[in-house]
This record gives C-alpha cells, sequence and structure tokens, in this order.
C-alpha cells in the first residue's frame, strides 16, 4: 500500500510538471477550442431569463448582451434595471428619488465582466504562463495579463480547459479587485455555457443564473443608453 501512494504521487508530480511545461499557444488553442471561439465569431447578441442574486435575495430577471460589450438587466420584480453601454454604467431604481444614476466604478467593472462571447482570452496580447495552480484541490494555468493600469489573472482548467475564475486588480488610483467565477458550466446546443456566474469584491457580491438563453435575439442599442434624467 505504501509502495503503492509513493508510485500515485510521482505519477501526479509528473503530471504536473508536464503541466506545467505546456507551452501558452497549446493552452489557448485547446482553450479556445473548449470555448467553442468560431461559433461565438457569427454571433452578435445574446438574451436570457433567469435571476439575479445579491446579499437582498433573488429575483427574476432578463438580460441582454450585445457585441463588442453592451449588457443590459431588466429586474422583472422589483423594476431595477442596470446597463454598461460600452462608455458608462447606469442604473434606474424606482424606489430611489434619482430615477437615473451612473454607478460606482466597482459596480461597472462588474458589469462589464460577466459575459463576453466566448473566450475573453480571444485576440489578447502580452499574456503570460505562469504554470499550474489548485484552486479547490483542481489544478488550473494561470495565464496572467499586465495591462499597467490593470492587472488580469486567468485560472484555466487543465482537465476541460474552460475557464473558470479570473482576478481583475486594479493598480491605480483606489486599489479594486473583482473576482469573477464560473460556478456551473452547462451544454446550451451543444456550447459549454456558463449557466451561473459569481462575481465578488470586498463589498459587494452579485450572482447571475441564466436559464432560457435565446442566441442572436436582435436587440436596438439605444436600449444600452443612458436614458436623460426626467
Amino acid at each position: 500500500m505504501r509502495q503503492r501512494s509513493i508510485m500515485s504521487l510521482f505519477l501526479l508530480l509528473g503530471l504536473t510538471q508536464m503541466r506545467a511545461q505546456d507551452s501558452l499557444n497549446y493552452i489557448l488553442d485547446r482553450h479556445h477550442e473548449a470555448h467553442q471561439q468560431e461559433l461565438w465569431e457569427g454571433i452578435k447578441s445574446l438574451s436570457a431569463k433567469g435571476n439575479w442574486l445579491s446579499v437582498h435575495g433573488s429575483y427574476p430577471a432578463t438580460f441582454h448582451f450585445k457585441k463588442p460589450d453592451k449588457y443590459l438587466m431588466i429586474n422583472q420584480r422589483s423594476r431595477f434595471i442596470e446597463a454598461w453601454d460600452g462608455v458608462e454604467s447606469w442604473t434606474i431604481a424606482k424606489w430611489t428619488k434619482s430615477s437615473v444614476a451612473q454607478l460606482s466604478a466597482e459596480e461597472t467593472l462588474i458589469n462589464q465582466s460577466i459575459f463576453t462571447f466566448g473566450s475573453p482570452l480571444k485576440l489578447v496580447v502580452g499574456l503570460a504562463n505562469k504554470g499550474i495552480v489548485f484552486l479547490d484541490q483542481a489544478p488550473h494555468y494561470w495565464i496572467v495579463q499586465d495591462q499597467g493600469h490593470v492587472l488580469i489573472e486567468y485560472f484555466i482548467s487543465t482537465e476541460t480547459f474552460l475557464l473558470t475564475k479570473t482576478i481583475f486588480t486594479i493598480k491605480t488610483g483606489e486599489p479594486l479587485v473583482v473576482i469573477r467565477e464560473v460556478v456551473k458550466y452547462g451544454d446550451f446546443q451543444g456550447v459549454s455555457f456558463p449557466t451561473h456566474i459569481k462575481l465578488q469584491t470586498k463589498s459587494m457580491v452579485a450572482e447571475y443564473v441564466f436559464n432560457k438563453i435565446t442566441l442572436g435575439d436582435p436587440v436596438q442599442d439605444k436600449r444600452f443608453s443612458k436614458p436623460a434624467k426626467k
């Protein structure tokens, strides 16, 4: 039994060392294949029905995403709206005095990070392969992108090559860290789709659960634009 345990340990160490030496190009090729990047190239918009979870509870919502990076959430129960139009992030909360308000930098980064069409690593330059790390006892490739003002850390499963966690660290001005975790991937028409996403900062936690998904759902750009205050 002791000899078998030692042999298993050597096999595990050998596997970890071999994977740590995998080239960045190999990892990215397998990663884009896992995310079916070619399929996402032809999809310009997406809508989903599901739930938005916050510290206040779980609320049914409709989500709209449109390339290159537009986002809109309409909360059906409390008539609460959040959006990112590619320039600014705004909200409408019917219970507040201000009908339209601009979101904080923290909330804006969360809204920018919820969803991407395929992999966010597509066409990204300046990536560095930092080797293997373990998240929840599972080995992951640790890929880093340092943009100067922001450091982005991507964690890709060595088994599925799917992106499971991303950490955004804003290094200029007031420090800000946003952690994006894909809690669950589901199979949607043969595509691995993130059906449960969790984002958190030091002071905020938000979760997004997508149930009914519609690819290519047409959404006009003006729906994402911040309306004039009344």
